[in-house]
């Protein structure tokens, strides 16, 4: 019996030397990278706890964004279950970063994003419609994907016509054809993006749908200095999982009013093909979708400006300025001030 009185001593008195006494912390993990937020709903997220700490009592864990607002907050103890829920208000629309906090200590192993936005906001220009605008004016726009033959020709006719135009440019063409891009945005037309690689969208996973949205835009960033305030889903596909992310990046979805069908060999060899379509129906608000590799775009280009302009006596903007004259408000962006 003394001996085990002596063991049991030994042993109180090694503990607190082996620190094995000492709190430990909870170690918290988010269960995937990136989060859809509804505007006027609530967000919950259940953490997975990978190690489950050892203190006493309770402790206040409080899950923030990057700015240190406080999201939820709820008091732990060792081994219970996690997790968070907040009601998103207008104050949350936009892109946030999130971790686990406790005190002055991050003590989630990742982070995690969320964007946060209103989904029964519609895209501008929806195929077949005009946006709803008191001036005359319409907007051209090119898509720029693949390659870049018909640049100089291009922008020829529009100064030519003294007109500006809105170039949607995927990420990968930006990073293929940079000094391309940059002649085109010192000409003084508007820069907008289209993705990464222009992929079918809705057929990839939330990750990727994500990566395609924010990495055209840092790429925009980084090798134009432009800001993108404007973003075309490839194909005109996308839901509110392309939406979100778009939003929070602070651009509006925009799609068009006519496709001119310049893309397909069977239908634009004949450029009178594509005039047939590009003068039908071509009113104040009309936004037509042209391609900067597109069958006969130059020539096609150099004969409806004239006819947008003098005979139906438009004005040719860009989207950003046809979207603020019909009183649309592009979400603030989180690269400005």
């Amino acid at each position: 019996m003394k001996r085990l009185i002596s063991a049991l001593l030994m042993l109180c008195l090694l503990l607190p030397a082996a620190g094995l006494s000492e709190e430990r912390l909870p170690r918290i993990k988010f269960p995937a990278a990136n989060y859809i937020g509804v505007l006027d709903e609530d967000f919950a997220v259940a953490m997975e706890v990978s190690a489950t700490g050892s203190f006493s009592g309770s402790k206040t864990l409080e899950l923030r964004d990057q700015d240190g607002r406080v999201w939820d907050a709820k008091a732990y103890k060792p081994g219970q279950k996690l997790s968070f829920r907040t009601h998103l208000d207008e104050s949350f629309l936009g892109g946030h970063d999130l971790s686990v906090w406790c005190g002055d200590t991050e003590i989630s192993v990742n982070s995690a994003y969320i964007a946060v936005a209103d989904k029964h906001r519609k895209a501008v220009a929806i195929p077949g419609t005009n946006v709803d605008t008191p001036e005359n004016w319409m907007s051209v726009t090119l898509d720029c994907c693949y390659t870049d033959p018909h640049t100089d020709d291009i922008l020829a006719v529009l100064d030519k016509y003294n007109v500006k135009a809105t170039f949607f440019m995927a990420g990968e063409f930006v990073l293929t054809f940079p000094e391309t891009a940059k002649k085109i945005r010192d000409a003084g037309h508007e820069i907008a993006a289209h993705s990464l690689s222009h992929p079918h969208l809705l057929t990839y996973h939330l990750d990727m749908r994500f990566k395609q949205v924010r990495r055209n835009v840092e790429i925009i960033r980084e090798y134009l200095g432009v800001n993108p305030r404007l973003f075309r889903p490839p194909f005109g596909e996308f839901d509110f999982t392309i939406s979100a992310p778009v939003r929070a990046e602070g651009m509006e979805l925009v799609l068009w009013s006519i496709d001119s069908h310049d893309w397909d060999w069977e239908f634009a060899h004949n450029p009178e093909n594509v005039i047939k379509r590009v003068t039908k129906n071509v009113g104040p608000g009309t936004v037509i979708l042209f391609h900067l590799d597109g069958w006969n775009t130059p020539q096609v280009l150099d004969r409806m400006i004239p006819y947008y302009q003098d005979t139906l006596g438009l004005k040719l903007v860009t989207v950003s300025e046809l979207v603020a004259s019909a009183g649309i408000e592009i979400p603030p962006s989180p690269y400005e001030d």
